[in-house]
């Protein structure tokens, strides 16, 4: 479980998404790391506040990868009080369409992934939504990390199990954590 929520931890880092309280210099330095998108196109909609990259989606920052056929991004009005996060001003991310992250031997696999900065509630969703840490993995219809709470729920659609597997030779995190 230790190793599903540090995954998770660095999943939201990769949006700029942790609390700003308590951050070395090092964290404060990846805080200010760039995200590089690339799609086959961008979409800009200054009414609703939003950004959508569609077609091949790309982003990148340090050594995480998101792919997506799409991937929206919501940014909070500057009168947003519900903005917990005022160096960061995006307050949802949606990617959707064979969403696959990417950290090293870390991957997660949904058909849509959903993160609010208020809450820091991060949701996966698919037939079989799957997360991997070398060959350890846990798979659900839906994977919710409640990242204040340091908690993970996994839930079934009823039909299929909740499947995980802990590997005792994934040893990737214990040095980490």
């Amino acid at each position: 479980i230790l190793t599903i929520i540090f995954f998770f931890t660095v999943f939201l880092c990769f949006f700029n998404a942790g609390p700003a309280s308590g951050r070395t210099k090092a964290a404060d330095s990846e805080k200010n790391a760039p995200v590089h998108v690339v799609s086959d196109r961008m979409t800009a909609t200054k009414k609703s506040s939003m950004v959508e990259f569609s077609g091949n989606v790309r982003a990148t920052r340090l050594n995480a990868v998101i792919n997506a056929d799409s991937l929206k991004i919501f940014f909070a009005e500057k009168s947003d009080k519900k903005n917990k996060h005022p160096d960061n001003n995006i307050k949802k991310i949606i990617a959707q369409g064979h969403v696959i992250y990417t950290e090293g031997k870390k991957k997660a696999f949904a058909d849509k992934a959903v993160y609010t900065l208020a809450d820091e509630i991060l949701v996966l969703t698919r037939k079989s939504a799957r997360l991997t840490t070398g060959p350890s993995f846990v798979t659900g219809k839906k994977i919710t990390l409640y990242n204040k709470q340091d908690k993970v729920v996994v839930q079934s659609d009823g039909k299929t199990r909740v499947e995980a597997l802990f590997n005792p030779e994934d040893k990737a995190f214990e040095n980490q954590q």
